[in-house]
């Protein structure tokens, strides 16, 4: 199957009536977290497409068009389908729907192979005890890990959160609403009002550098410092963190423009996400 056929699967699969079924219900069963429907899907497959660029840029050659064109975009949009039958497990449920799909369009095994292998270990926990396999699984890792914004905040929960926002009683208020349940993922997504990821290179050669990850947040909705105290906020990027040093680079967070990097002394040698030291240059005379 040569590359133009792929790219005809890859483009009916975006917009497939039985996939887009499955995406609807499988957010529905998210219900009681931010969206995860075939848009969020978009989301993660276009930043992994753009990142797969970036890094072809980098590494001319590591990257062959097959894994550029198919496999990472197919990976990525596919990732979270496995909700529509269990959330706990998506990842195996998600790997083998996508299985059953892409054979069923006769996609190669070898291609069926590596997708289902992405989707069955783009969750945080795995990547954190099981590592990172190939440059196209740390690339939908970065993407779907680094997508979450205001914009993936239900109209109700975000509804509550704005006029949340509007009260001014100092954070505590902000900080304290459990409306719902699930809800500090709700408010930080709603607290996160533009997300950039970029590239810091340390020097010419651009093969060693910073993955950062550029968040605006309102501290009125979900302040920095218990935002790094959250488990799935800590698991999440230190995923990252894992997927970034497969390529050589270091991945870091800055928080309305102060940089955070992972320290594994923090928090009583548990790891943690703190800002990183900067040195004050005084004014001259």
């Amino acid at each position: 199957m040569d590359i133009k056929e792929l790219a005809t699967i890859r483009d009916r699969m975006y917009r497939d009536p039985e996939l887009l079924a499955v995406y609807e219900k499988g957010d529905k069963n998210s219900k009681g977290q931010t969206r995860h429907d075939f848009v969020h899907g978009d989301e993660v497959r276009d930043l992994a497409l753009q990142l797969t660029s970036k890094f072809d840029q980098v590494f001319p050659g590591m990257i062959d068009e097959v894994t550029r064109e198919f496999v990472i975009p197919c990976a990525a949009w596919l990732h979270d389908i496995g909700r529509s039958i269990n959330l706990d497990t998506h990842d195996i449920e998600g790997a083998r729907l996508a299985k059953k799909y892409l054979e069923s369009r006769g996609v190669p095994a070898d291609l069926r192979q590596r997708i289902c292998r992405i989707i069955a270990l783009h969750r945080a926990g795995k990547v954190i005890k099981q590592g990172i396999k190939s440059p196209e699984h740390a690339i939908v890792v970065i993407a779907d890990k680094c997508i979450g914004d205001e914009g993936r905040v239900r109209p109700d929960k975000a509804f509550a959160l704005r006029a949340a926002s509007l009260i001014r009683f100092g954070k505590w208020s902000a900080a304290r609403i459990n409306w719902w349940g699930n809800a500090p993922h709700d408010r930080v997504n709603f607290a996160i009002k533009h997300a950039e990821l970029d590239l810091d290179f340390h020097d010419e050669t651009k093969r060693t550098g910073d993955i950062v990850l550029k968040l605006r947040v309102d501290e009125r909705i979900a302040r920095i410092e218990e935002i790094v105290t959250l488990d799935w906020f800590a698991d999440s990027f230190f995923a990252c963190g894992k997927a970034a040093r497969s390529f050589g680079y270091y991945f870091r967070i800055e928080f309305n423009g102060i940089r955070h990097k992972w320290d594994k002394t923090a928090k009583n040698g548990k790891g943690g996400w703190m800002p990183m030291p900067s040195i004050q240059i005084p004014r001259g005379n």
